[in-house]
């Protein structure tokens, strides 16, 4: 790992001659036991707690809001600069327990289906902030004896614009050290950032890439996803049929049928031919309207419709179940409306 989650207190530590082993037992405190202050790690003597509770804080995050159903968990986590940003704890019928994090504070690229592209884009969160997501979700996680089986790079902000602290953060979650996420079970989605899709392929690593698709064309994707005027579709699809050929890891795309926009059969005909000839996975999402623009819901016979012309082409498909609908929790709908107090 290029960069440890407490350079700060290793170095207070250093300063002040506290032993090494006070390191590993703070990190198996916050990795393995969820804790979240200094004033649960029963490890450290209760001077030392009262000492590092007055200078340095275990979360860059903290949660200020909760809404929960019965398949979901959506958390508002205020930043120290007093920005805001959104986590999803989805909670799936099997037992996995994913969760979506963000990688930004909104996000620059203006999809135009998109809630949290509507908000100003401020910055990039840096990787203990993205870290700090999952830890946060753990500690809520602990009274029922679960954690995090699996992370998305699917919330706020695209993942390849912070490219250097999303591969650190990657890093951290999938070390056995600390919380040991089986990289399989990291996926990142990216809207189509090319040059760093052939660097994600080079890594080395087991972890997913997913591709927000959304259009099967140059025309529709470029009102829909301004992005694909500056990385055309010819040229994501090399590259992420690069991806394949270097990883030997099948690529997904997501698809967000909208109602009259790109939900026809003609899109669905067009989309299958470019998927067949890849080793690709199609997911069908159902837009989930929002106040930031007028789209609506597709038909369920459209859905069903789309999903029929790519299965009859041979392309492996299916609608993913939305969780989260209810909470605003849904893809697309990473909104963030309270940006400040």
């Amino acid at each position: 790992m290029r960069k440890h989650m407490f350079d700060e207190i290793k170095k207070y530590f250093s300063k002040n001659k506290i032993p090494k082993f006070r390191i590993k037992q703070l990190e198996e405190a916050v990795f393995k036991q969820s804790i979240t202050s200094f004033d649960q790690i029963t490890t450290y003597p209760k001077k030392l707690r009262q000492e590092l509770d007055s200078k340095f804080s275990l979360t860059h995050l903290s949660i200020t809001d909760k809404k929960e159903s019965k398949d979901s968990t959506k958390f508002l986590l205020k930043t120290k600069d007093e920005s805001y940003i959104e986590v999803v704890l989805m909670k799936h019928f099997d037992g996995r327990r994913t969760i979506c994090v963000s990688s930004q504070i909104f996000c620059p690229l203006n999809c135009t289906f998109c809630a949290t592209g509507a908000n100003t884009f401020k910055r990039n969160l840096s990787c203990e902030e993205i870290v700090d997501q999952v830890l946060l979700v753990n500690h809520h996680l602990k009274d029922q004896n679960e954690k995090t089986t699996n992370v998305v790079f699917m919330g706020m902000g695209e993942p390849f614009l912070n490219y250097e602290q999303v591969k650190c953060a990657i890093e951290i979650l999938n070390n056995e050290k600390y919380l040991n996420i089986g990289a399989r079970h990291i996926t990142v989605s990216t809207v189509g950032i090319v040059p760093r899709i052939y660097d994600f392929s080079q890594l080395g690593l087991q972890v997913r890439l997913a591709i927000s698709l959304h259009a099967p064309n140059d025309t529709l994707r470029n009102k829909l996803m301004p992005i694909n005027k500056t990385h055309s579709l010819s040229t994501l699809l090399k590259a992420t049929d690069e991806f394949s050929k270097s990883t030997n890891k099948r690529v997904s795309f997501e698809y967000v049928l909208i109602k009259d926009i790109n939900d026809s059969k003609e899109c669905a005909t067009e989309l299958a031919r470019l998927m067949k000839k890849r080793r690709a996975y199609v997911n069908l999402l159902v837009y989930n309207p929002h106040e930031f623009c007028d789209f609506e819901k597709p038909s369920k016979e459209a859905v069903m419709r789309f999903k029929k012309i790519l299965e009859n082409h041979g392309v492996k498909c299916a609608i993913r179940k939305s969780l989260g609908d209810d909470i605003s929790g849904a893809c697309g709908q990473l909104s963030g409306k309270r940006t400040s107090e």
